[in-house]
């Protein structure tokens, strides 16, 4: 058995890590926030192409090799903050992907802080997460790093290493648990969301491509346990991003930003007759297991959520799932400010019509 330990790597003097400074920075500030980042990746390459020339011959092939590839990612670093900075749409959609990204870190942060202690308020738990000030809702310097080299990739469809002649590439994050990955992907989600509804429907070498609705990110798994977990998490993000939608719907576009959980027999319901047959059977007092609820609390605000916050309209065939607050002050509560409640789908027959912006699925759905 091997442990491996910890990672965190030093922040470069200068670097802007804070989510809500670089949702509001201009490209200038951006440039200047970020560049610190690309910069010492180069300084510290260099430093190890040093070390590289001492090691005996059986080393140093395999040590050039290793620095090769450093070098490559050196270059999408550059390439990434210089089309970032250059690129007007690009830096929208950054902007937007920060100021949702800080919205689901203070409010998944919420959500603990009240899972923790049942007692606590809404309104104490965010002053729990404001204390903390920037570093509630800010990056690690290897996700930010990350995200800037997938920049022009998810912006450009005709990218050689995306699409084309070339068989296309896959980036591979590999860190240890609770280093941070599930971050980083989630703000290129977030990004990923921006972008398709700002460039609506586009050519590519595959045909045209309409990003105004549909599918944006499909994740799968090979644990429900984990896609569980992943999926909570998952829809803070969603619940943000959606309303930063509402709120400038003329940018984002009107249709709604939701997440789909795509799972296995007996995990979830098929059809929206069956959710609600089971909801019937659990308001009879029948103790029947609803599988449509797949969320505890609300992942907004950390409320609890029960079958009383579900609800089946046969007619529209939709199942609605809203946050448990009496109050009304969460925006996914009933007379809240978003009128279907919280975006999750968990019925097969709704994903399948809806197309959900962000789908989290299994492995043996797929099978």
């Amino acid at each position: 058995m091997t442990e491996t330990p910890q990672t965190r790597a030093v922040d470069p003097e200068g670097v802007v890590l804070d989510m809500r400074a670089l949702a509001e920075a201009s490209a200038s500030e951006v440039e200047a926030g970020m560049r610190p980042i690309v910069d010492g990746y180069a300084v510290w390459l260099d430093e190890q192409r040093v070390q590289a020339a001492q090691l005996p011959d059986h080393l140093r092939t395999e040590a050039n090799a290793a620095l090769e590839e450093a070098d490559w990612v050196r270059s999408q670093l550059v390439a990434g903050l210089d089309f970032l900075v250059s690129d007007e749409e690009a830096m929208r959609c950054f902007a937007f992907m920060n100021r949702v990204m800080a919205d689901q870190r203070d409010h998944s942060q919420i959500a603990e802080e009240r899972a923790k202690d049942p007692d606590l308020s809404a309104e104490a738990a965010a002053e729990i997460v404001l204390s903390r000030g920037a570093r509630a809702h800010s990056w690690r310097t290897f996700q930010i790093a990350f995200i800037l080299m997938q920049l022009p990739g998810l912006c450009q469809p005709d990218l050689p290493r995306r699409s084309g002649d070339n068989v296309a590439q896959v980036e591979l994050l590999f860190f240890p648990t609770g280093g941070g990955k599930t971050e980083a992907y989630l703000g290129l989600a977030a990004f990923a969301f921006a972008i398709r509804r700002r460039q609506g429907v586009i050519e590519s070498p595959d045909g045209p491509l309409d990003g105004g609705a549909g599918v944006t990110v499909l994740m799968r798994y090979t644990l429900r346990l984990l896609t569980a977990q992943q999926f909570q998490r998952a829809t803070t993000l969603v619940c943000a991003a959606e309303l930063a939608r509402r709120e400038d719907p003329e940018t984002w576009g009107s249709e709604p930003f939701r997440i789909g959980l795509w799972v296995g027999t007996d995990v979830s319901p098929k059809r929206v007759s069956e959710a609600a047959e089971q909801l019937a059977k659990v308001h009879g007092g029948f103790g029947h297991r609803l599988t449509v609820l797949q969320i505890q609390r609300c992942p907004w605000c950390g409320t609890r959520i029960g079958p009383r916050s579900v609800s089946v309209d046969e007619a529209a065939s939709r199942v609605y799932v809203r946050c448990g607050d009496d109050l009304a002050e969460c925006p996914f509560s009933p007379g809240g400010a978003v009128e279907e409640g919280l975006p999750v789908l968990t019925v097969d027959e709704e994903i399948y019509r809806l197309a959900p912006a962000f789908v989290i699925a299994t492995v043996d759905k797929f099978a």
